[in-house]
């Protein structure tokens, strides 16, 4: 295992939140779920892996109309 893969997603992603201005104490589940998984999807970025950022982040996209 390397040292990006055992960094925690969730810290990451709280901590992204947090440097946002996002409070997750009182966001929604929805929300929270998303800010994690934007912490998995930086960690995939980071391993180079655009394909899999992606992937992670598809279920959170906004329908524009």
């Amino acid at each position: 295992m390397s040292a990006t893969e055992a960094i925690d997603h969730i810290a990451v992603g709280h901590d992204l939140a947090r440097k946002t201005g996002v409070n997750l104490d009182k966001a929604r589940p929805k929300t929270r779920r998303m800010w994690e998984a934007r912490g998995l999807a930086v960690i995939a970025l980071a391993r180079g892996d655009l394909e899999e950022a992606t992937k992670i982040m598809a279920p959170f996209k906004r329908k524009r109309r």
